[in-house]
């Protein structure tokens, strides 16, 4: 029988080994990320991915390895390296580099969900970050607009709980321009100083809204336990950290718990475990996205109110185009000068604002609005999860 720590110093050189081969994989991918962006071809090469699955499959079951086990590594890796290339396409479209000190703004404090979305952002960046944690949207906001930070990352809607209103009245009227969107799954976890069984939880601390998100889970397994409600699960995690309370505990992402030392006790504990929160990046400097990269399109805009038919009118002229509206809600417009119950209108178009029929439709809008503006176009990332 081997010497347990020598299998440990084992693993520990192949995984070091991995590690350098994804470091050379990614290189190459940079290679080929240079030669699609010249030669303007999909970063997303499906019959190719597929095709190379197969045989991964067929290698491992040659080897006595799970399939499935080598599927889902290199699905992993296939991802984060498409990831890659468009990082790098949409840098070099835009004569930036991802090598280079950056600094983003988000909302709370070190692991919250916009610390967690913000770092996933800023991952393929090879420099500096500074993180910027701000206590309203609003915040978030002016320091992108005043130049103190490059980016802002915006929660902008939940997949159980809809969009949030109060980033949608703060986007009608910055001078920002949304560069970036993605979608973070809500991993809600219970988070202790160590590990505990769970019947002997006596307290729980979070926000509110992750304890509705939980509340199934919570009544089943922790009945009487008692709540205590935070401004931010960040704030909870903290607490619980300073505490050292084995009994209490935190509801908070489970990516988070090593920014607090904490410990994941149960996994997955929302009462939708699909729940997913979408992300937008804003900057004051707008980029050009690539022909060769999916691209979403944001647009505010406000209709001929007594006019009938005039909202219909622009999904019309956007149908005309055979383009795919993939959200379209109304706020009350921000400092409306005449009409109180003026509403202004936000879609998001599958579609690459410098395309030609995008042009053609917002040429063919202006006579349906009374206010029409584009807020952004970025890489769509709808289908990347």
């Amino acid at each position: 029988m081997r010497d347990l720590l020598a299998c440990r110093d084992d693993i520990d050189r192949i995984d070091n080994q991995i590690i350098k081969l994804l470091e050379e994989r990614m290189d190459v991918a940079n290679d080929i990320a240079e030669y699609k962006l010249v030669h303007n071809q999909s970063i997303v090469d499906a019959i190719r991915e597929h095709a190379k699955l197969v045989k991964l499959r067929a290698q491992a079951k040659d080897l006595g390895l799970p399939p499935s086990y080598v599927s889902d590594v290199f699905k992993t890796i296939i991802k984060n390296t498409c990831a890659q290339e468009q990082h790098y396409i949409v840098a070099k479209a835009n004569q930036s580099s991802v090598v280079r000190d950056t600094s983003v703004a988000y909302l709370g404090n070190t692991g919250s969900y916009s610390h967690v979305a913000s770092s996933k952002y800023l991952e393929g960046f090879k420099g500096n970050i500074r993180f910027e944690g701000c206590q309203t949207f609003a915040q978030i906001v002016g320091l992108v607009e005043s130049g103190k930070c490059e980016y802002g990352i915006l929660p902008v809607e939940n997949s159980s709980s809809g969009s949030i209103n109060e980033v949608l009245d703060v986007i009608q009227t910055t001078k920002a321009s949304i560069v970036g969107e993605l979608f973070v799954p809500i991993d809600h976890a219970i988070l202790g100083c160590k590990h505990i069984d769970l019947k002997e939880i006596t307290d729980i601390y979070s926000h509110p809204q992750p304890v509705a998100q939980c509340s199934k889970w919570l009544k089943d397994v922790l009945p009487n336990a008692t709540i205590h409600y935070t401004k931010a699960t960040s704030e909870a995690m903290q607490l619980i950290k300073e505490k050292q309370d084995p009994k209490h505990v935190a509801i908070g992402s489970h990516m988070a718990a090593s920014f607090y030392d904490l410990t994941p006790l149960a996994d997955n504990i929302a009462n939708n475990i699909h729940n997913f929160t979408r992300f937008i990046v804003i900057s004051m400097n707008s980029i050009i996205v690539p022909e060769n990269i999916a691209a979403k399109t944001s647009l505010a805009f406000s209709v001929k109110k007594y006019q009938p038919g005039s909202l219909l009118n622009v999904l019309q002229e956007i149908s005309k185009h055979n383009l795919n509206v993939t959200k379209l809600i109304s706020r009350p417009k921000i400092n409306a000068n005449e009409d109180t119950w003026e509403e202004i209108f936000f879609a998001d178009i599958e579609a690459n604002a410098s395309s030609s029929a995008m042009q053609d439709i917002l040429e063919d809008l202006k006579p349906c609005t009374n206010l029409l503006k584009i807020l952004g176009c970025y890489p769509n990332s709808e289908h990347q999860n």
